[in-house]
């Protein structure tokens, strides 16, 4: 593989703080893969990003009477400081909307559509979406809701959280509103659609992919299903005016077109976008099993109509954490914060990154518990303070060579690489080499806290930063306090609990 990659994360939606769940999948996933690549001597661009014209912005508006744009702001801001708090290497954290980069994330996307179009790849589609009776408003994306037509599971938007299928407003079974607006009635829009071709080309880039099997079931389903049909528009005020948009649709956000935003952001070496078919860089997309379509089916199916274009090299998914035993819900407010972890409590952001690798949902859903949480921070305040901090007690210069601890650490960071390959990306499996590198020796110890530095600039970096500069020679002295057990007492005040949100008032008059 190339010693150049690009990771991408699926942008969060600036419409609440960031939670623990999404922290757990996409976030801590993207940063560790990048400091082990990193750690490796490779050149690594960790780009993310707010998903500002995600419809389901608009529903803070509703409870706040913030405009779009105001949310965005407020969020977009909160989120990158929990980001930056959780020890997140971004490289870059985009706004859409900042004055830096507006002209050109909308000339991204509206060069894409005409693209696909010139090539005969996107074309105009008649279709009929719900409209609220009583204010004229598109029932689409936030507002609506309904039992997924593959699955039957209860949901809404354009994505079953339960099968990752990825449907029309059409389709959706009982369709209702989140509003009370009125009884649904019907309306013929006429909107863009990418439909690649030709469609062997999209399936074959689809396997060729190292996914969950379930997860690229679900996309190789969709693609004979629907012939890998991507919306390029949507019924709505909120989004991007671009040429192809009419008076009252606009210009889909698609997961694809911010990666190639991001692609603009960390070119290849020859100054093309990262996903330029020959750009020479290794891309990764990072994301949730709801984005089943977006992250595989989306970045195939553009690659095939524009010609030009290649989808992620690899793509790293995950499942859902919930939070004891109902999944992390932002509009339920059902969730605990990054913000109130790092912020509110003794809780750091090592102690959160270990815990969270530990439970991390990489093989199916995984559950956080406040009081498997508090054991897990534990159990690393107990090995920092009765292991570390008397090996650092001790230090009196780097030793002689021990080439027996030499060659022990060498074999844990090629079992921990195993691990971390990037079509193979397990954190637990990392963590499970570092907690084996905790609980032995390797010779004097020097040897064992340079093991432990090196072993824990994925997981635990803080720590892992400060071990090296006390052992590089410089005469940096390692300090590290005890701190006291962690109680769920402590934590408890920030956990969430659920409630109904489906049901909302309808906005004030304007």
């Amino acid at each position: 593989m190339s010693p150049e990659y690009l990771i991408v994360p699926m942008q969060p939606t600036p419409n609440g703080p960031l939670h623990l769940g999404h922290a757990s999948g996409p976030y801590l996933r993207a940063d560790v893969l990048a400091r082990h690549l990193r750690r490796a001597g490779h050149s690594v661009r960790l780009i993310s990003g707010s998903d500002v014209y995600e419809n389901w912005i608009l529903l803070d508006g509703v409870a706040t009477g913030r405009t779009p744009a105001e949310t965005c702001e407020r969020y977009h801001r909160r989120i990158e400081r929990s980001l930056r708090a959780f020890d997140v290497g971004l490289d870059v954290y985009v706004d859409p909307l900042a004055p830096e980069h507006a002209a050109a994330y909308t000339r991204v996307h509206e060069e894409l559509v005409d693209r696909l179009a010139a090539r005969g790849q996107a074309r105009p589609v008649a279709e009929q979406f719900p409209v609220s009776s009583g204010s004229g408003r598109y029932v689409v994306g936030v507002w609506l809701l309904g039992r997924c037509p593959n699955c039957g599971a209860d949901g809404g938007g354009n994505a079953c959280e339960e099968c990752g299928y990825h449907y029309q407003p059409e389709e959706i079974l009982e369709p209702r509103s989140r509003l009370d607006e009125g009884p649904l009635e019907w309306r013929e829009e006429t909107c863009w659609f990418l439909v690649p071709e030709p469609l062997s080309e999209v399936l074959e880039l689809v396997h060729a992919l190292t996914a969950p099997a379930e997860m690229l079931g679900v996309a190789a389903r969709y693609v004979e299903q629907t012939g890998a049909r991507i919306r390029l528009t949507i019924p709505g005020e909120w989004g991007i005016k671009g040429r192809h948009a009419t008076e009252s649709t606009v210009l889909c956000n698609t997961f694809y077109g911010y990666c190639l935003y991001a692609g603009a952001l960390a070119p290849g070496g020859h100054g093309e976008n990262a996903f330029a078919r020959d750009s020479g860089v290794t891309t990764i997309g990072v994301f949730g099993i709801d984005n089943a379509i977006a992250g595989i089916v989306g970045p195939a199916a553009t690659a095939v109509g524009d010609g030009g274009l290649k989808p992620f090299d690899v793509v790293c998914a995950n499942w859902f954490l919930e939070l004891e035993g109902r999944k992390f819900s932002t509009s339920r407010r059902h969730l605990v914060t990054l913000h109130d972890v790092l912020e509110r409590t003794s809780v750091t952001s090592d102690e959160l990154r270990y815990a969270l690798c530990g439970c991390s949902p990489e093989e199916g859903p995984s559950n956080f518990h406040i009081t498997d949480f508090v054991a897990e921070v534990n159990r690393l305040r107990g090995l920092v303070a009765e292991r570390v901090a008397p090996a650092a007690e001790r230090l009196a210069g780097p030793p002689a060579t021990d080439e027996a601890a030499l060659r022990r650490i060498e074999a844990a960071l090629e079992a921990q690489a195993a691990c971390l390959e990037p079509a193979a990306l397990s954190v637990r499996g990392a963590r499970e080499v570092l907690d084996d590198w905790f609980e032995g020796r390797a010779g004097e110890d020097y040897w064992w806290l340079k093991g432990l530095a090196l072993l824990g600039v994925p997981i635990i970096p803080d720590l892992a930063r400060r071990l090296s500069a006390a052992l590089d020679g410089a005469g940096v002295r390692l300090e590290v306090s005890a701190s006291p057990p962690l109680r769920a007492t402590e934590l408890r005040p920030y956990v969430h609990e659920a409630r109904d949100a489906e049901a909302l008032p309808a906005p004030a008059a304007s």
